[in-house]
């Protein structure tokens, strides 16, 4: 029988079992993919930011962070609930690509390598990493900035 008191209590105290659960994000990753040599090593794409003193007032880096881990673990919810056939999911991954293309242009060497893209799940018990979705080869799309 529940009693008033032990409801009280359970809501004060919570269940270890919430904290089991507590796995790693999913995690996007770049590399360069040329037609001829060896791939490039795997690069993460969202990167958190080092952390300043100042950050506790204003921190647009490490909010712009947040949103694009946000966008992939989104990214990951459909690909796991609805299938890479849904139109979300192909929604997601046009943002999740832009994203990444962002994060390789910035980092890559040569400038008409293309590249690839994943996203890994890593399983801290077991010490594996899961790949969820790798992406074929891929090119840089061409952006012309106006002055």
């Amino acid at each position: 029988m529940t009693t008033p008191a032990s409801t009280a209590l359970k809501l004060l105290f919570p269940s270890w079992e919430f904290f089991d659960e507590a796995t790693l994000p999913p995690t996007l990753q770049c590399r360069r993919f040329p037609f001829q040599g060896e791939p490039g090593s795997w690069i993460d794409v969202v990167q958190p930011p080092p952390r300043r003193w100042w950050n506790l007032l204003f921190n647009a880096k490490g909010t712009e962070t947040l949103a694009a881990q946000s966008l992939v673990e989104r990214w990951y919810t459909e690909l796991i609930e609805l299938g890479e056939h849904a139109p979300t999911y192909q929604q997601t991954l046009a943002l999740v690509t832009a994203l990444a293309e962002h994060a390789f242009a910035k980092h890559r060497h040569h400038t008409d390598d293309p590249w690839q893209l994943r996203l890994v799940v890593r399983d801290t018990d077991t010490n594996t990493i899961d790949v969820a979705y790798q992406s074929d080869r891929l090119t840089l799309r061409r952006t012309t900035t106006t002055p």
